[in-house]
């Protein structure tokens, strides 16, 4: 928690995880205690505001210093040679004490804070790197997944959502994948990007979901395709299907669920771009700009709509609860 908390004081967390984090600190008075900590801790650094030039033989003391702390071989002193330990023993701490002085050690804590400066980034790019490349590890199990329950169906086409009912949302592949024996980790389905479900949460059967209430299946549909966006389906002959699957290397069938904010804007891996499955298999890392800005956007049908494609060529996704179209109604 210390380090979620640290990093949304710094503004590095990406925008799933301040959500998180927000809603931890609405719900946590000992998240906001250790926030406000760690905010103390913090203080001198805004309160530090004038420069500071290190003077100019600071190397020089300084090694000066560490060579006077070196423990020195023991001798045994002559008598003629003796001297009083009070005359000169502690004279010579004392002056060796003196050389490393309070500039001396403001600015080694400067260095120390410059150099954090530095690494700390450094290491949160290496997390950011780590959990996309493991995004992308995660689609590319399920497409194969998805290309094994294709070739097993006789019209050899993905699994399709229902236009009716409590499996009319996205997120049921996940659900054939598993009766399918498909599905090999659960896990697969959520991204480390994001804000990860507790341990009891499973991809429900396609029983469960018949049989839960209004408000356990609006649960399980939310949650049951993970944090991915699967193709909604697609127009053939003004007849909806679930698309075939042709190994094609330009229709998306995956990818990383968006956060949609109020004004519209997708985001997703700190808002730099979003991971895509396409059925030729291949994963591609696409930026925010480049997704928004090709003819057929990932995330909405060739009229701009969150829904299904409108020929059999606009590959559209959307969320675990999303069904094919606005006006299907996803429970009994």
């Amino acid at each position: 928690m210390r380090e979620d908390l640290l990093g949304y004081l710094l503004g590095a967390l990406e925008p799933e995880e301040v959500l998180r984090v927000e809603a931890l600190l609405d719900s946590d008075p000992d998240a906001r205690a250790e926030l406000q900590r760690i905010k103390e801790s913090l203080r001198p650094l805004d309160e530090e505001s004038e420069s500071f030039e290190p003077p100019a033989d600071l190397i020089g003391r300084t090694m000066d210093f560490i060579e006077a702390s070196k423990p020195q071989p023991a001798a045994t002193p002559s008598v003629d040679s003796a001297i009083p330990f009070s005359e000169t023993g502690l004279s010579q701490r004392g002056a060796s004490t003196r050389r490393w002085r309070i500039p001396d050690a403001l600015v080694a804590t400067v260095s120390m804070i410059v150099l954090g400066g530095l690494v700390f980034p450094a290491i949160l790019e290496g997390r950011y790197e780590a959990r996309r490349t493991q995004c992308q590890s995660n689609l590319q199990e399920l497409g194969t997944a998805l290309a094994q329950f294709a070739i097993s169906e006789p019209d050899q086409r993905l699994p399709k959502i229902d236009l009716r009912g409590p499996l009319a949302f996205a997120g049921v592949y996940a659900v054939d994948l598993k009766e399918h024996d498909l599905l090999d980790r659960e896990n697969a389905i959520w991204c480390p990007s994001q804000n990860q479900p507790s341990t009891s949460t499973i991809v429900p059967s396609k029983l469960q979901l018949q049989e839960a209430s209004s408000a356990e299946l609006l649960r399980l549909q939310n949650v049951s395709g993970g944090q991915l966006a699967y193709t909604l389906g697609v127009m053939d002959d003004q007849i909806y299907h679930a698309p075939r699957y042709e190994s094609r290397s330009t229709f998306a069938i995956l990818g990383d669920a968006p956060v949609r904010t109020a004004d519209g804007t997708l985001l997703a891996h700190d808002g730099r771009g979003f991971n895509l499955l396409y059925e030729d298999g291949r994963v591609r890392f696409v930026s925010s700009t480049a997704a928004l800005g090709t003819q057929d956007q990932p995330f909405v049908n060739l009229e701009n709509r969150i829904e299904a494609g409108l020929n059999v060529n606009d590959a559209s996704l959307g969320e675990s609860d999303r069904a094919p179209f606005v006006w299907v109604k996803q429970s009994l």
